[in-house]
Formats: structure tokens, sequence, C-alpha cells
């Protein structure tokens, strides 16, 4: 089998041995897949930090479905910031679980796959990333092509929420809960909003604390639901508690 070298950026990762692990990657030919890796006392072991972009070299794979196998590892895109500085790090913690817990295996997603690397990019460069997990989220709904159309104003009648199990608009005025997908028309419309901003703009608006974590769950619950289902988002807690000091 011909070996090829790939980049790829980790989404997760699971210890198989003393000397092993089995990690999650996104890459932008084949989507989401799993790579074995070698965990040695020689290995660099932040190179498997979540949100690392890596280039694989001696990339093979013998089948769709299994692991992949690669001869050498090395990082593409600096990640100082990223690794020493708690906010960046439970930032890049929640944007991995929630593509691992989100995206199927092996479906190619070249536009999510670039949106990883303008985000990783900004989680590195930029002097506050205190809302860059809310910002990212609203350009993954966009790039699995989920965003809702604008609603008729005219038309519709009275829109007080947008279904999240359809991607519809509702006349349903219900608080987003885990048994009522309803995101309120207000948030929704700024989910809209957001994905039309640069990162700039988004730092230049104030939202509440509730309005944040219920624009943000919100999303994640979009997603989700038309992916993968519902799984919890664990890191979220840590999220919230480290932008909270």
């Amino acid at each position: 089998m011909e070996s090829v070298t790939i980049q790829a950026v980790v989404i997760g990762s699971v210890t198989y041995s003393d000397s092993s692990r089995v990690v999650k990657v996104l890459t932008k030919e084949t989507g989401v897949i799993p790579i074995w890796v070698r965990t040695g006392k020689k290995s660099k072991k932040a190179l498997w930090h979540p949100l690392s972009v890596v280039e694989l070299s001696g990339f093979t794979r013998k089948q769709s479905g299994g692991l992949a196998n690669f001869k050498e590892a090395s990082r593409c895109l600096p990640a100082n910031n990223l690794l020493n500085d708690a906010k960046r790090s439970s930032v890049a913690f929640f944007i991995a679980e929630v593509l691992d817990k989100s995206l199927e295996d092996e479906v190619p997603l070249p536009e999510v796959f670039n949106l990883m690397i303008d985000i990783i990019n900004l989680i590195e460069l930029e002097t506050s990333v205190s809302n860059l997990h809310i910002f990212f989220m609203s350009r993954l709904v966009d790039a699995l092509g989920l965003m809702p159309e604008e609603y008729d104003r005219i038309n519709m009648g009275a829109v007080n929420s947008l279904n999240l199990d359809t991607g519809e608009w509702s006349e349903i005025n219900i608080s987003l809960s885990a048994k009522d997908h309803y995101l309120n028309i207000k948030l929704a419309s700024l989910l809209m909003a957001i994905s039309g901003m640069n990162f700039e703009q988004l730092q230049g608006m104030w939202l509440t604390k509730a309005d944040k974590k219920e624009l943000l769950l919100g999303m994640v619950m979009f997603v989700q639901l038309h992916h993968s289902g519902l799984r919890e988002i664990k890191s979220y807690d840590v999220l919230e508690t480290i932008f909270a000091t």
C-alpha cells in the first residue's frame, strides 16, 4: 500500500496500553479517523494535545474503518500559547470534544477542516479568546450546511424560536432544554449574525452570561441532532469555570 503525507487535527485520544494510544484526528481528505500512536519514553506527548495540527508522513491505512499508521509526525502550526495558557487550552479541549462527539467517522468535511485551521490560528494568536468557542460553533453550523434561512417576517406570522430538530422557524415559545429543542428567536438570529462576522466584531458584542450559555449549548445541540445524536460535552463545565475567574 502506497504511503502518503497528510495533515490532521487532533480531536481526541484513548489510552490503549502503557506504550500506545488510539488518537482520533480530523483530516481534510477522509474526515474523522483513528490512528495508532506509540507513546514510549521518547514520544512527544504534547504533540497529541487537543487541536494540535500534525503532519503525518508515511501515512497508510489498510482498510476503511481500521486504524491508520504513520512513520513520522511533526507539528504544522505553533502551539506555544495554546499549551501554556489555561483559557486557550480549555477552549481547545471544548472544541475538540464537540468535534469528537458530533461528527461521524469517515465523512469528508473539507469545509470543517479549513475552519479548524482558522480557529486554531485564532487560539494561538488572538489577545483574548473569551468568545472564541461561540464564534467556532456558529461557523461550524454554517460549515455543516445547517444554517437556517432568513425567516419571512411578513408572511410567516409570529416566529418565536428555531426548532433545532428540523432547522425550521416555529411559533413555539419555550426555553431550551434536554427535552425541548427550541432556541429563542433572539439567540437564533444571533447565531446567524455571528456566522457573517469576523472574530474582532464578535469581541465587540456584549452578551449576558445566561445568553452565552444558552446560545452555545443550543448550537452544540443543533449540530448533534443532525449528526451524532445528543451527547454530553463534559469539558463545558471546565470551560465555564475557567472563564468565570
